[in-house]
């Protein structure tokens, strides 16, 4: 059995003993939803319980596949085989002059999968937080303010948190879904496609690379010391890139501040790609980074101001207003 036959044969198991619980959260834009549950035996009435039984479940659309829809519809025009447009089932719709519209549903089968599962299990307090809607706060973070209270909570965090990361870096895991490697360990890292991609529409393409280096734990970390690698980051992105036939002057390479864990790691999209971890109050352009140690200061994201928003429920909100 190959590794993704036996990734989907364990999250069928699982999904088979998943009780719903609530739903977290739903973002339009993306069509995704996030939905809390305990992964347990049918008779088990127990509640939820974080890091033993919870698990958060996320369900995503897919975006069309271009070249299955292209491929679908010639075979229709060629009189080969039925059309994907023959096979959709419509339940309601209106006609205004030369507009119509109606909602149904598309035989799965013809165009690919349309749902992309994701599963957390066990899920943590921390996993459930970060997926449950809530109300987002903006922190003004002076170099004082990072020093005094963000620095402590990120250097307090425990280092199984990102186990998965280290995981990747080994090639413990995921060995297969690496596009692109350069081992050095000062200014080496990998490449691979993030989760939220499906890994079919170039138009969507996500990638994260993920430094060698343990060192460099956010934004606030980088020097001169670091341009080396980060210019290297910036080179050898479009060489993963031409895998999915997007070319350099199509590439979007950004830093998170705050990420969402504590190892440096460098956004890799497409630019078509929007609404996506790119908002002003989040994403760091790689180049904009670069040109702020090396041409204004060496020390600069020690020194600067950055704003970014929290949710109000998340631990270092709740950290931050703790020392204020």
């Amino acid at each position: 059995m190959s590794t993704s036959d036996h990734t989907c044969s364990t999250i069928k198991s699982r999904l088979r003993q998943f009780k719903f619980r609530e739903v977290l959260s739903e973002d339009i834009s993306s069509k995704t939803i996030w939905i809390l549950g305990s992964i347990c035996n049918k008779n088990d009435t127990s509640d939820v319980v974080p890091g033993e039984n919870a698990a958060v479940l996320t369900l995503e659309r897919l975006a069309f596949n271009e070249e299955k829809m292209t491929e679908c519809g010639k075979h229709g025009l060629n009189n080969q085989t039925t059309s994907a447009f023959e096979t959709i089932k419509l339940d309601s719709g209106e006609q205004n002059d030369v507009y119509s519209w109606a909602t149904g549903f598309i035989d799965s089968s013809t165009l690919g999968p349309d749902v992309r599962v994701s599963l957390i299990f066990p899920a943590t307090q921390k996993h459930i937080d970060k997926h449950r809607r809530q109300q987002r706060k903006l922190i003004t973070e002076t170099s004082d303010l990072y020093s005094s209270a963000v620095k402590p909570f990120i250097d307090a965090q425990p280092a199984s948190r990102i186990q998965w990361v280290y995981n990747i870096l080994t090639k413990k895991v995921e060995a297969d879904r690496i596009v692109f490697e350069d081992p050095d360990p000062e200014n080496g890292f990998i490449i691979l496609p993030d989760l939220k991609w499906d890994v079919t529409n170039s138009a969507s393409m996500y990638l994260v690379a993920i430094v060698h280096r343990k060192d460099v734990k956010s934004l606030r970390d980088l020097t001169d010391v670091h341009l080396p690698l980060l210019k290297n980051i910036r080179n050898k992105a479009k060489i993963a890139a031409q895998k999915y036939h997007v070319s350099q002057d199509k590439l979007r390479l950004y830093i998170h501040y705050q990420p969402s864990y504590y190892h440096l790691h460098v956004h890799i999209t497409n630019v078509d790609l929007e609404g996506r971890g790119i908002a002003a109050d989040r994403a760091h352009l790689l180049d904009t980074v670069i040109s702020n140690i090396e041409d204004i200061s060496a020390d600069y994201y020690q020194r600067v101001t950055l704003a970014y928003a929290l949710g109000s429920d998340t631990e270092l909100w709740s950290h931050v207003q703790s020392q204020s």
